[in-house]
């Protein structure tokens, strides 16, 4: 009763690495010299026989393992070692209906197929020789005869397939608790129609059709689901994508199967005699479909839920699904004919946020609304919907034209379409088989966005590089549980920046970027950048018959790399666990020239202290940390004598905001006395043009400050005169004449336009 009594010798010849491999099988096994029989016409079978330790008072279960097992060693002729050998029972009982761990076989007469190991097989062998193999094998029998074949007894293994046409893609869930409620579609038969699409339908890539369930169908909502699968199947352009009902057969008796098939029906006739066994009449369920008008085209998609004994492993129910597609005949009304072709396909769980989560190893549930969904935020969205977020929000009143194509997340399909709605159309696709309203799409400027929009997030990431969003970010009053940060790419792409504020809003994002400005003075990367911004020449690409964008060349390979970086550090700090109350500069640099060198720098930015205008100018004055302490300190040293010096920052006049970042002392030529002050320019030009060079232009003088030791509040006569005299000069620049008084215990900021 073995399988190799039917093969005959093997005459042809044999690799050279077959040759080794048959070596290594005669020494495991003790042999003298080995058999080589005829398989088929592309391998060869070698029957050994295994010794197998059962345990003393016989095999668990009373499974018939033995001490002596014989098998066959399958091997290609034409791909070993590049294909793993298969290990086959070369018994024909050998209990294949009660063992985990077996592919299922075509027919039922042929050798039961060990499954040794997870994944892919042949990646596997690529590690090992043949004698790691057979010892895996060694492993099997023994784990076979004491029970332990599945790794965890308290549950139950699925069966194996081997080979299959296909998929079917649905959620375990929603279809065990279809069958587990026992939500049949008609009282008197154990069925449920399934709402499915046909994702695939190019044999060239599956061989076979790909199915997506989404939800089972009520019978009360059977018309409307119907007239929408007619509408969709007009509309669609090819089979792919095509809705279709599928359906979900269960016996009714509750009967619980614990045996396993050793083989699945290849023709209608006999996936008839396979229902008929567990008491399913799959004909009268057929009849049904037929008579609702529901047969579909070539492929109906079937799947039966058996009822296992114990939990299915990696899942929380106890229904195991197979999955049958009938190539049903094109023509309505005709009958399927007992030999109409059926396949075996395998399932796929959707995409998910628990799947994405497993995959990425993390989950990220902070709530976030991006501001700019262009090629930076829109790739900085799909990590965070990879990552399986549920809850996010964007924000964008362009559309995605075709010259996008070269650096955006999204393609083709999308052009024309508002890039916030296309990229959370996309996102939401993803996720079809999963109901969520956490996607939204804003298109509009954000200045429209409603304020209690931005009450429902956690985060808010600006990904805009607009000047426009940045400004109104600056003058914006959000909550203080909502966490604002900012992200663009400068310097040709050889740096992103991210920022993040502070506890309460402090350092602000212009605070940060404006501070990121003046660090240029100390930082290497930040210098090169403002040194090459201040002399760059921007280019204008044509996108169109008489239309053409300014844009800086980049390809997209660096945006990818800045956006991978600004995901990983915003889902790092989603709880803000590094920085804490403070703000953060965070600067990722490529070198793109020759091999590219990566580096990385952060920058933590205490609050700034604000003051508001002494003369009611409406502008506020932002110091950075440490620098009234530094003023007051100068005045204290000074004693009864004034002194002073110049303040360096910028100003923007849409925010109506200066920032001082540092001061200068008085100049050598300066004069102080008891009741008044002169500044000196000894070097004091020099000073602030290394400035103004290291930051690009952008930062420089923006004011004048010096002492009132006598604690006088407010400005002198010869202030105000100096200060006319000066805004003369400032408004040709132009910049706010600022003036700062300091005392003994306050500093009293003067703003002039």
């Amino acid at each position: 009763m073995l399988f190799s009594e039917g093969l005959k010798p093997y005459e042809g010849e044999l690799s050279a690495e077959i040759q080794i491999g048959l070596r290594e099988i005669r020494d495991f096994f003790g042999l003298e010299q080995v058999s080589v029989l005829a398989y088929d016409k592309n391998h060869i079978a070698i029957p050994v026989t295994y010794k197998v330790s059962i345990p003393p008072l016989g095999t668990v279960g009373g499974i018939d393992i033995r001490e002596e097992e014989p098998v066959l060693i399958k091997i290609s002729l034409n791909r070993y070692p590049d294909h793993v050998p298969l290990i086959l029972s070369n018994r024909k009982d050998f209990p294949k209906k009660h063992l985990a761990h077996l592919y299922v076989s075509r027919t039922s007469e042929e050798p039961g197929k060990f499954c040794l190991v997870r994944n892919n097989p042949n990646e596997w062998f690529a590690g090992v020789r043949m004698s790691d193999l057979l010892a895996v094998g060694e492993q099997w029998l023994f784990k076979a005869a004491i029970g332990r074949l599945s790794d965890d007894g308290e549950e139950f293994d699925p069966i194996r397939l081997e080979r299959y046409s296909g998929y079917h893609v649905y959620k375990y869930d929603v279809l065990h608790e279809v069958v587990r409620k026992d939500e049949r579609f008609l009282s008197d038969l154990g069925m449920a129609l399934l709402f499915s699409c046909i994702l695939n339908d190019h044999d060239k890539k599956y061989g076979s059709l790909t199915y997506k369930t989404l939800f089972s169908v009520p019978f009360s909502q059977l018309d409307t689901i119907v007239k929408v699968i007619e509408e969709l199947n007009t509309k669609a352009k090819s089979k792919s994508n095509s809705p279709l009902l599928s359906i979900l057969v269960w016996r009714v008796d509750g009967e619980i199967e614990a045996e396993y098939s050793s083989s699945l029906p290849k023709a209608f006739g006999d996936l008839r005699q396979y229902f008929n066994q567990r008491g399913i009449d799959i004909d009268a369920t057929l009849a049904v479909f037929e008579n609702l008008g529901l047969r579909e085209k070539r492929g109906l998609p079937i799947v039966h839920a058996i009822k296992r004994p114990k939990k299915m492993v990696g899942y929380g129910g106890h229904y195991e699904f197979i999955n049958f597609c009938v190539l049903t005949p094109e023509t309505k009304g005709v009958p399927i004919p007992d030999d109409a072709e059926v396949w075996c396909q395998s399932n796929l769980e959707p995409f998910s946020p628990d799947l994405a989560a497993k995959l990425s190893g993390e989950r990220r549930s902070s709530k976030t609304v991006y501001i700019g969904a262009g090629s930076l935020g829109s790739k900085m969205i799909i990590h965070d919907a990879r990552s399986g977020k549920m809850d996010i929000g964007v924000v964008d009143e362009d559309k995605l034209l075709q010259h996008n194509l070269a650096r955006h997340a999204l393609y083709d399909d999308k052009v024309g379409v508002n890039k916030a709605e296309a990229i959370i159309r996309q996102i939401s696709d993803m996720f079809e088989a999963d109901i969520t309203t956490g996607f939204r799409a804003f298109a509009m400027a954000v200045e429209f966005v409603a304020d209690n929009v931005f009450e429902e997030y956690e985060w808010l990431v600006d990904s805009s590089a607009s000047l426009l969003v940045q400004n109104w970010l600056a003058r914006k009053q959000f909550s203080t549980s909502l966490k604002v940060s900012r992200c663009e790419i400068a310097d040709d792409g050889r740096l992103g920046l991210l920022y993040i504020e502070g506890e309460n809003r402090n350092p602000r994002i212009d605070d940060l970027i404006n501070m990121a400005y003046f660090s240029a003075i100390s930082n290497v990367a930040l210098e090169s950048w403002r040194r090459r911004d201040s002399e760059r020449e921007f280019s204008t690409i044509d996108v169109g018959l008489g239309c053409s964008s300014t844009t800086t060349v980049m390809p997209d390979d660096i945006i990818s790399f800045h956006s991978s970086v600004f995901s990983r550090l915003l889902h790092q700090e989603q709880s803000k666990s590094s920085i804490g109350g403070e703000g953060l500069i965070y600067l990722s640099q490529i070198e793109t020239e020759g091999i590219p060198r990566l580096h990385s720098e952060t920058i933590t930015v205490p609050a700034f202290e604000s003051m508001s205008c002494q003369e009611g100018s409406g502008w506020e004055i932002r110091m950075a940390a440490g620098t009234s302490a530094r003023l007051l300190s100068l005045c204290k040293q000074n004693a009864r004598i004034e002194t002073g010096g110049v303040l360096v920052g910028m100003a923007n006049y849409k925010t109506s905001t200066i920032h001082i970042f540092d001061l200068i002392e008085e100049p050598q030529d300066s004069k102080g006395t008891c009741t008044g002050f002169i500044r000196g320019v000894k070097g004091l030009s020099e000073i602030i043009e290394a400035v103004k060079e290291k930051t690009g232009g952008l930062v420089g003088y923006i004011g004048e400050w010096h002492s009132h030791p006598m604690d006088l509040e407010g400005l002198s006569a010869r202030d105000r005169a100096t200060i006319e005299e000066l805004a003369v000069v400032n408004r040709k620049v132009p910049i706010p004449t600022c003036a700062v008084i300091v005392t003994n215990r306050k500093i009293l900021p003067f703003i002039f336009l």
